[in-house]
């Protein structure tokens, strides 16, 4: 019995293969996918030479499996059930809410705005936590499944008198297994953290989704109105609209019933706003086709809400009945601070440099510690201020704390409007990452890299030259590359729209950083191209005349163009 169940146990390590959210994996997700049939060889090994024991099987698997699947999946179940309910709690009170007539008293349309507005919070809060349980289920089973197997592996080899040979051929397969796990669960921790902060801010900003599809102008639910022998019904349908192409598809939906049909398409001749007193219902607007075989067909829409309607007309350049304009206009955000690659900056970010080189950069967990943020926005005001730099020393540790400059360089680099290795290539340092061998994502991640701008260039390549300095000294400092991957990953390559797609992708942003850091000598310039005292002399004396503060211009050269 006892031999059969470790080779049934063998042949299911085998046979078993994890489920991720995504196509691509990391390095060392793909040898932790991997590691269960490397743990089948181990078993059948020892199985080779004496009978198997499981005396405590039980405790050492089960036991935490069961934990786990009672816990993180079955609270995943949980948020399903709670999703389904609000999803059909929310659709069947906003279609109570669209079928009000526009003669009913104002006081119960404001109520009925209120209603639905509510809902509709309640239905995103319940998505997202749904959302982000899935995801939180399918990142930490790769850890606490692997890792409780692991844990069973080690005790499962001592039991036996030739275990301690097997063990000795295969420790270093299984320590290099530990790094890369304790490696996913940093990634998965600075992930989760990242994950909570865009749920927050999704619920508080309230984001538009229908136009958070790139392939799409603009795509949602809308209701079509159809005329019947008996008067008229309005249909639930999907809609998407491609502004280049002028191409309108309508797909029969109900999201509760979960039922799709045929499909419409119509190319886009005139949207125009429906007034109210011509139609019972609210939010309506029509449209013509250029169709020959639709030539004459008004398609009459109704939007879940006045905003809505704004942006579907915004979109298809709708106008008033009057032949107004009924867009909603720009929308201008409100002005934040912000730091700027400029001299200044540079400036600040070397002389940050040095001082943290020059104290040793030994410190444990440097770059990881958080300094107290009024500590850092003091730093970086005076470090940023052209009146004020010029006075500033970082080389006393009891005036301006380690963990204080560590943190202001990471909240410099995070506060540019456009991260320090661009919005334009962050997909392609993405898709490099996610490349499956070596040589030929190295190669990938140094072309990219000599297309950055040359100022982002050059201030790349002095940050990553100070992280190596860093990452030598990690037996000290507890900063390995892994580490300051986590720490400067989602940072240098911040995504220019924040969703759960991004989220997913930040382990690949570490990965970019890593490279950089590990290949430096490949992915850098060459030495001598750029030289900082230089720099810095040369970008100190890019000033007005004398007795006036230095001022960048807007309209001037690339700062770094002195090089």
């Amino acid at each position: 019995e006892l031999s059969r169940a470790q080779r049934k146990l063998s042949s299911s390590l085998s046979a078993f293969q994890f489920e991720c959210i995504g196509c691509f994996q990391t390095d060392d997700e793909v040898v932790i996918g991997s590691s269960l049939k490397e743990f089948a060889k181990i078993v059948d090994m020892v199985e080779d030479e004496r009978e198997r024991m499981l005396d405590r099987s039980y405790d050492q698997i089960i036991a935490p499996l069961e934990n786990f699947r009672k816990e993180a999946i079955g609270g995943a179940k949980e948020g399903r059930k709670k999703f389904e309910k609000q999803t059909v709690k929310f659709y069947q009170n906003q279609e109570k809410y669209l079928n009000l007539s526009t003669k009913k008293d104002g006081q119960i349309l404001q109520e009925a705005d209120a209603s639905v507005e509510m809902e509709q919070r309640f239905f995103a809060q319940a998505s997202l936590e749904y959302a982000f349980l899935l995801q939180e289920v399918q990142e930490r089973k790769k850890f606490e499944f692997v890792e409780t197997l692991l844990s069973y592996m080690y005790s499962w080899l001592t039991f036996y008198h030739q275990g301690h040979e097997v063990f000795n051929d295969c420790s270093p397969y299984l320590k290099d297994l530990q790094v890369r796990l304790q490696r996913t669960r940093e990634n998965f921790m600075s992930t989760r953290q990242e994950a909570v902060q865009l749920k927050n801010k999704m619920l508080e900003k309230n984001s538009d989704s229908g136009s958070m599809d790139k392939m799409y102008t603009r795509q949602g639910y809308l209701f079509l109105m159809e005329k019947k022998a008996f008067g008229t019904t309005w249909t639930k349908h999907y809609c998407q609209y491609q502004k280049e192409t002028r191409i309108f598809t309508m797909i029969p939906y109900n999201q509760v019933q979960q039922k799709i049909t045929s499909t419409e398409t119509l190319i886009l001749k005139t949207c125009v706003r429906r007034m109210s007193e011509s139609i019972d219902k609210r939010f309506c607007f029509d449209l013509t086709a250029q169709d020959r075989d639709k030539e004459g067909i008004v398609y009459t829409l109704q939007a879940l809400c006045d905003e809505d309607r704004k942006l579907w007309m915004d979109a298809m350049d709708g106008k008033e009945p009057y032949g107004g304009q009924g867009g909603s206009g720009a929308r201008v955000g409100n002005a934040q601070d912000q730091t700027e690659l400029d001299a200044f900056g540079l400036n600040f970010i070397l002389r940050a440099i040095d001082a943290l080189e020059a104290r040793g950069l030994e410190d444990q967990g440097l770059y990881r510690l958080v300094g107290v943020s009024s500590k850092v926005s003091k730093l970086l005001a005076q470090g940023l201020d052209p009146q004020r730099y010029p006075k500033l020393s970082l080389m006393n540790p009891a005036e301006w704390e380690t963990k204080t400059i560590t943190s202001a360089v990471k909240q410099y680099f995070r506060n540019l409007p456009e991260p320090l290795m661009t919005y334009a290539l962050h997909s392609e340092f993405i898709t490099a990452a996610k490349q499956d061998r070596l040589a030929p994502r190295v190669a990938a991640i140094q072309d990219l890299v000599h297309r950055l701008p040359n100022d982002n260039r050059i201030v790349l390549e002095k940050l990553i030259q100070h992280l190596c300095k860093v990452a030598r000294l990690s037996e000290t400092n507890l900063m390995t590359v892994s580490n300051l991957g986590v720490c400067f990953g989602p940072t240098l390559l911040r995504p220019e729209e924040e969703t759960v797609a991004a989220i997913m992708d930040i382990k690949f942003c570490n990965i970019v950083v890593e490279i950089l850091i590990e290949q430096y000598d490949k992915t850098s310039s060459e030495p001598a191209s750029w030289d900082t005292p230089h720099l810095v002399d040369s970008l100190s004396h890019t000033s007005t005349p004398k007795g006036s503060p230095p001022r960048p211009s807007k309209h001037s050269q690339p700062v770094l163009q002195v090089l």
